[in-house]
């Protein structure tokens, strides 16, 4: 997001965006409408979002709160959403204990094979969050890097 004062002239602004790359997703958020007699409103313009506000009468604050939410994913009747927010930090709980367990196995009694165990089940606690990840597809994205010849 973008903060300018809506004191200043909205021409200054193509210039500056000009500059920003085309897929850097961009809120502008024009505060101070109450010296400049704005609508306290949400434009949903044809390249940027255009927020108009007044933080010192604290107006068009609900609006800004409510992009920010939906531009991060986050839904206001979203109970199963944090239910889906608490299982994830289980399971980078648990994937970081499988991590801790395989570095003691590794260091301490110097098992590769239990290593690799333990990164298997840290694997598949991630897997929880990110979607299906095999050990197939872990032995295809390393091999994949390797170049065999003769």
């Amino acid at each position: 997001s973008t903060t300018t004062d809506a004191t200043e002239p909205q021409e200054i602004w193509p210039e500056f965006m000009a500059r920003l790359p085309e897929t850097l997703p961009v809120t502008v958020i024009r505060n101070k409408a109450d010296k400049t007699g704005e609508k306290i409103e949400f434009v949903e313009d044809v390249r940027y979002p255009l927020i108009r506000l007044s933080a010192r009468e604290e107006k068009g604050i609900d609006l800004l709160r409510d992009h920010l939410k939906e531009t991060m994913g986050f839904n206001s009747n979203t109970e199963g959403g944090f239910l889906a927010r608490r299982r994830h930090l289980q399971a980078l709980d648990a994937a970081a204990m499988h991590l801790a367990q395989g570095h003691e196995q590794l260091v301490v009694a110097r098992s590769g094979e239990l290593l690799a165990e333990e990164l298997r089940l840290a694997q598949q606690e991630l897997s929880e969050i990110t979607g299906e990840f095999t050990s197939d597809d872990l032995l295809g994205r390393i091999f994949s890097s390797f170049c065999i010849g003769k």
